[in-house]
């Protein structure tokens, strides 16, 4: 009798470090896929503000474009035709020192671009956020024409 618990007692440990070891594989399969979940809600969360801001950035050209004449608004295709657009709609020239901070202390910059292709202008408005080593960029593109 006693062989045989003493064989049945090694077998239970054999059991509970094969369980043990399932269970700490499955525990580490679920915690990767809650942090890459977390990691891919983050991306796209700052992702969407960026999209946000691009087409903010349209609007405020649209803006832009319908309170003014259109030779003011031609004339900023004219030198490099890249500008930076504030939160307040302020415009000023892009120097290509790539900081164009929405607002300040912001995380995102927005360079508008124009180019006149006769008879439209094409208006190209990027937004990048993250490290200004390897930033996120979003672009979004239209074209206006003279309406009025």
């Amino acid at each position: 009798m006693r062989k045989k618990l003493s064989g049945e007692s090694g077998q239970t440990l054999l059991e509970l470090v094969v369980a043990i070891g399932v269970v700490a594989i499955v525990m580490t399969a679920l915690v990767a896929a809650v942090t890459a979940s977390l990691r891919y809600s983050q991306a796209t969360r700052l992702r969407s503000r960026g999209v946000k801001y691009a087409q903010e950035g349209l609007e405020l050209t649209r803006k832009f474009r319908d309170i003014n004449i259109w030779d003011t608004f031609q004339a900023y295709s004219d030198g490099t035709g890249r500008w930076c657009l504030d939160e307040l709609g302020v415009w000023t020239i892009d120097d290509a020192s790539g900081v164009c901070p929405i607002s300040t202390g912001s995380n995102y910059w927005r360079r508008v671009g124009f180019v006149w292709n006769n008879p439209r202008m094409e208006v190209t408005v990027t937004v990048s956020w993250g490290e200004r080593t390897t930033p996120s960029t979003v672009e979004l593109k239209t074209y206006f024409t003279q309406w009025k």
